[in-house]
């Protein structure tokens, strides 16, 4: 039963993107990193499209659980949420049926230069080995990005720009059962729902 359950969630969440109720969910997933090969300073670098339409997310920070409503985590049979935020990151992470599944959303409050600071890393080889698209999710520049691809495997990574100096991180792992950038790009358009909402 839960594993027929979790195979219903895992379509409904890489299936959807109509950015109405019933999308995709978030999963923890590692974190861009940006740690290694800063931009040298005094070089112009290349910066991200900026934000027409700023959000607030100061709520989600400070509860980044409730960056998916009780109803959209019934929708996709959540079954557990755990928050994990430091000082770089506020983050949650959310298990789908019996955990196969696991979507993650995280703010990265640790980055003032927002998604230019992506754009920037870009510009000097630092996902080179890993992958770098850029892309627009319900209106918000965003990039699929990580350092290491392991999309073939089922893990994506999308950042999304909610004002010039806040992105988030939309990062789902389906263990190779599903499209989890599909995914990951659904999850995106249900943050940006729930925050425009102020639910």
């Amino acid at each position: 039963m839960l594993a027929a359950s979790a195979a219903l969630s895992l379509v409904m969440l890489a299936g959807c993107d109509s950015g109405e109720a019933g999308q995709a969910l978030p999963t923890s997933g590692a974190e861009v990193s940006t740690t290694q090969s800063e931009p040298a300073g005094g070089r112009e670098f290349t910066k991200a499209p900026p934000v027409q339409d700023p959000l607030d997310a100061s709520k989600y920070i400070q509860d980044p659980c409730s960056s998916l409503t009780e109803s959209q985590q019934q929708e996709f049979n959540v079954t557990s949420s755990r928050e994990n935020s430091d000082e770089d990151n506020s983050r949650c992470r959310w298990n789908i049926g019996d955990g196969s599944t696991s979507p993650g959303v995280s703010y990265a409050t640790g980055i003032e230069e927002g998604l230019d600071r992506l754009y920037a890393l870009n510009d000097t080889g630092h996902w080179d080995k890993g992958y770098f698209e850029p892309t627009e999710i319900a209106g918000y520049p965003a990039v699929y990005v990580e350092i290491v691809d392991n999309r073939g495997p089922g893990d994506c990574n999308l950042a999304v720009a909610i004002s010039d100096n806040l992105f988030f991180n939309s990062t789902v792992r389906t263990h190779g059962d599903g499209d989890a950038c599909q995914a990951a790009e659904n999850v995106a358009k249900a943050v940006i729902e729930t925050i425009k909402a102020g639910n």
